[in-house]
């Protein structure tokens, strides 16, 4: 299955906090789908406009594409480009529209939690 664009910084692989997209904090139940696996329940904590971070005690494996519905949206298909313990950083294969990733972060702000 063809991977898609990452849109991950070199910045970023060298643990560089500057990214080419600004990140904000949330808190969002999500589904998710793996190809070929049934949908279970996570938690975005982060998303930026080419991506996002979410926990699940589900495992789901590294370089695999996934779908990733927040309420009220269609589903977003990324891939996921690290794994650390219960949480995975995954990239969108369609970077989110600005306003579009204004509205999610207004609707959803971080609890706390990341």
């Amino acid at each position: 299955m063809a991977k898609g664009p990452i849109f991950r910084d070199e910045a970023e692989e060298n643990g560089d906090e500057h990214r080419r997209y600004s990140r904000g904090d949330v808190y969002i139940t999500i589904d998710v789908r793996e190809h070929g696996a049934g949908r279970h329940k996570a938690l975005i904590l982060d998303l930026s406009q080419s991506g996002c971070r979410i926990s699940s005690v589900t495992h789901i494996g590294e370089g695999k594409n996934v779908h990733v519905t927040l309420p009220g949206f269609a589903p977003l298909e990324a891939v996921v480009v690290w794994k650390k313990l219960d949480e995975y950083g995954c990239s969108f294969l369609q970077r989110l529209h600005p306003a579009i990733f204004d509205h999610i972060r207004a609707k959803y702000p971080s609890l706390g939690h990341s």
